[in-house]
């Protein structure tokens, strides 16, 4: 990016918290998340801004969580994380001096306060200006915009795909400046959330899955299995956490992904 652009919390319904462990469970539906994240902004808050009660209350959550293991045992989950308003649309570190008015209380979670504030999303680095703003106006809600902004290959693969649609280049300025086809592109990128029949496999960390030893891995397409050839549609099915073992189950994920793709260019016209 050449702005100075923050992500996780850019404002106007979007903000995210994926660096802290948000996403990284097996059920990491919004309604288990909604219900974690309330019960630890619900643990915080009364407290007093002091880093002794603050370090105790996070050692008591993790203690109580520890039959709910992580995803990604790489990835830190934070239990400073939570809802920073009371209509819980903004997620945000409990702990951050901005939150507790004044004290910086960061120290007591899983990462230290210097490593929160010298941290970069890979994303920053990867997503341009007007791809990074397509996806906040696209998935102005705390769930959806952290599982979009932080998987390049999905956003990327679905630009492509759009392109390919139209034969021709496409501005993400152009998405914005259309409400129809913008409207249509947070349908598409909703997919993260809404594609059915994808069993245990929807995606957390885009196309990666945990090996034996919990590190994350690319998962891949075996299509002399599936009796398939490559199509360009595949990698936003692996993005979306389809892992079909029949070519019928490919064929309709395809189909999901094309259907959406189309949406989004009628809404934009030729």
């Amino acid at each position: 990016m050449t702005v100075s652009l923050h992500l996780c919390q850019p404002g106007r319904g979007a903000s995210c918290g994926a660096c802290c462990g948000l996403y990284n469970f097996r059920d990491h539906s919004r309604a288990t998340l909604s219900e974690r994240l309330a019960e630890q902004t619900a643990t915080f808050r009364p407290l007093p801004k002091a880093p002794e009660a603050y370090q105790a209350a996070a050692r008591a959550l993790r203690e109580a969580r520890q039959a709910t293991p992580p995803l990604f045992p790489a990835v830190r989950v934070c239990p400073l994380l939570g809802f920073l308003d009371a209509e819980h649309t903004r997620v945000g570190c409990l702990g951050h001096p901005k939150v507790t008015g004044g004290e910086d209380l960061r120290d007591c979670g899983v990462y230290r306060a210097d490593i929160c504030e010298t941290f970069t999303c890979p994303s920053f680095t990867w997503l341009s200006d007007a791809q990074a703003r397509l996806i906040q106006a696209a998935c102005a809600d705390w769930y959806l915009y952290g599982l979009v902004i932080t998987d390049v290959e999905f956003v990327r693969g679905c630009l492509r795909l759009l392109e390919w649609e139209l034969a021709r280049p496409v501005n993400p300025e152009a998405l914005l400046a259309r409400p129809e086809a913008l409207e249509a592109v947070r349908q598409l990128f909703a997919l993260k959330e809404t594609a059915p029949n994808r069993g245990t496999h929807a995606a957390v960390f885009g196309r990666f899955t945990p090996d034996t030893e919990g590190e994350p891995v690319s998962r891949t397409l075996d299509y002399a299995a599936l009796g398939a050839r490559a199509a360009p549609e595949d990698e936003v099915v692996l993005c979306l956490g389809y892992a079909p073992t029949q070519l019928e189950e490919l064929t309709r994920a395809r189909e999901l992904v094309r259907a959406h793709v189309r949406a989004v260019a009628l809404a934009l016209g030729s």
